[in-house]
């Protein structure tokens, strides 16, 4: 079944028995796939979703509130796809087979969910107070836009066997520059180990990066960062490592940063896939400190997407002046 998926729909699936297995089920249901959809980031799916103002913390919230945990703690190879799943691949299947060529794609996969009222997906999209039906033709649009966008180029044969994780060496020259800085800030702050927080900060500090530009755009500065670090967590005390170590949140954030670069064909790493990669997570002293700041962190992420999109090649493309996206529902 899953030959006829675009990458980008597989790349969801994986990400959806992420999701499943961070909340203890043993089975992929319709509710893990809507969130594996939004993770996913790039697809029409993802973008339709947070041109409404819903983010994957959100939607995370909604889906804990409805159905809890499942308390199993399977084994994330193990999961298989529940029922219900299994009928929103197999409707995905019959919607794409109506356009040419036949490719089951984010949006497929998200209109198949919509078709089924009683299903678990939906029932968080009504938690999180979506019109279904407005929310169709919002789909269809951001759809449209994609068709008429440019495509980045297909990965070359020397990009074919790029690494699975993340590493330094895939880092951009300004990823470099963010990720020495990050580890200056967390020498700065007396602390052994370098998290979202100076990674937040360092991409604030390399002015020439996408991510600064978006970031300083959307009403954040270093200063008020900085301040908000020194408040809640404050400085380090006694003597530092020679080298120090990335906290979890870190590796996972730069692991996600990574994925967002293999998405777009890239092969390194810049401040953007970096940021992509923070928003993604759902812990962590970044997002605290953003959260505590009242970022939109929709439209960052926004932003961010509308610029790889408006420069697919780039690694580090121009921030983009946007007008607010509720335009894209009138």
């Amino acid at each position: 079944m899953f030959s006829n998926f675009s990458a980008k729909a597989i790349e969801a699936l994986e990400r959806a028995r992420d999701e499943a297995q961070r909340l203890e089920y043993n089975q992929v249901d319709s509710d893990h796939l809507l969130l594996g959809l939004l993770a996913e980031g790039n697809g029409v799916a993802a973008r339709a979703l947070k041109t409404l103002g819903f983010d994957l913390r959100k939607a995370r919230y909604a889906t804990e509130q409805i159905t809890g945990r499942g308390y199993h703690g399977s084994d994330r190879d193990q999961l298989s796809f529940s029922a219900d799943c299994m009928g929103v691949f197999e409707a995905a299947v019959a919607i794409a087979g109506k356009t040419e060529p036949m490719l089951v794609d984010t949006q497929d996969l998200l209109f198949a969910v919509l078709a089924q009222p009683s299903c678990r997906g939906v029932e968080v999209l009504r938690q999180m107070q979506v019109d279904l039906g407005a929310f169709e033709g919002c789909l269809m649009r951001v759809r449209n836009q994609d068709l008429a966008s440019p495509t980045p180029p297909p990965p070359d044969s020397a990009h074919a066997f790029l690494p699975q994780r993340f590493n330094p060496r895939l880092l951009s020259e300004l990823g470099e520059e963010v990720w020495e800085a990050a580890h200056q800030m967390a020498r700065a702050f007396g602390h052994a180990i370098a998290g979202t927080e100076h990674l937040l900060i360092a991409l604030l500090t390399v002015e020439s990066g996408i991510a600064s530009q978006v970031l300083r755009q959307n009403g954040l500065t270093r200063v008020e960062v900085e301040a908000v670090l020194h408040r809640v967590i404050g400085r380090g005390s006694g003597t530092l490592p020679e080298k120090l170590m990335l906290s979890r949140y870190g590796s996972e954030t730069l692991d996600a940063a990574w994925r967002e670069a293999r998405l777009r064909h890239h092969d390194r790493v810049g401040t953007g896939h970096m940021l992509l990669g923070l928003l993604q997570m759902d812990a962590g002293g970044a997002l605290a400190i953003l959260d505590m700041l009242r970022i939109n962190l929709a439209g960052v992420q926004y932003e961010l997407e509308q610029a790889f999109e408006d420069d697919p090649a780039a690694v580090e493309p121009t921030a983009p002046r946007l007008e607010d996206p509720v335009r894209l529902l009138e």
